[in-house]
């Protein structure tokens, strides 16, 4: 038996299938359902938008058809990347318009599928689609990492700064006979940094530094 895309210990990751033509949509969304996935499906172009604008969190993943009444798929896809910039979009369509597929993969489809589909087929570019998820996740939970730090490391640096300020104010030849106080600081402010000080045991910290400074 074939394992399913998305493996039965992992959440089910949240998918919105569209396709104005009921049959393919029922199928797929029995076979998108089977492979793991929590499907959400839309019959119309206005309806699939008004979903992806309506959920939260928003949809991770969407399949919609290309060629539709009203509106298009590209506008799905238009949609769906303005609602959430890390949603993966495959694009279902017809052999006549590839054309069309392969310029809504230059807006930003993940890839494309001609209908009628190889149901092998289909589910290996699941997998890549999946694939490609994941490292959106990664790739965002890193950009948060970064932008944390980033701002924790600005923050010190203003904390560093008005201290030093302070300690020329208070005590100028104090500090110069003592080159290391600020040495420690900066000591107290690495080890907050790395969690291993709570906010109370770094104030403390500086306090204790004050009193040095003054003695």
């Amino acid at each position: 038996m074939t394992r399913p895309v998305v493996p039965p210990h992992l959440p089910a990751p949240s998918l919105l299938l569209v396709d104005d033509d009921p049959i393919p949509r029922e199928t797929l969304s029995t076979l998108l359902a089977a492979e793991g996935f929590q499907v959400v499906t839309a019959s119309t172009g206005e309806e699939a938008e008004r979903k992806l604008r309506e959920v939260h969190p928003p949809f991770e993943l969407v399949i919609t058809d290309l060629v539709m009444p009203g509106k298009s798929g590209m506008d799905v896809l238009k949609c769906a990347l303005n609602v959430n910039p890390s949603c993966t979009v495959l694009v279902l369509t017809g052999f006549g318009s590839v054309r069309e597929a392969t310029e809504a993969m230059e807006l930003g489809a993940f890839d494309f599928v001609t209908k009628p589909m190889q149901i092998d087929q289909f589910r290996n570019t699941l997998r890549r689609l999946m694939e490609r998820r994941d490292l959106a996740h990664e790739r965002d939970e890193l950009r948060a990492k970064v932008l944390a730090l980033t701002e924790r490391a600005e923050r010190l640096e203003t904390t560093l700064g008005r201290m030093e300020i302070l300690a020329n104010q208070i005590a100028p030849s104090t500090l110069q006979a003592k080159p290391d106080a600020l040495e420690d600081l900066e000591r107290l402010a690495s080890l907050r940094g790395k969690g291993l000080l709570s906010e109370e045991e770094f104030e403390q910290g500086k306090k204790n530094l004050l009193a040095r400074w003054l003695a």
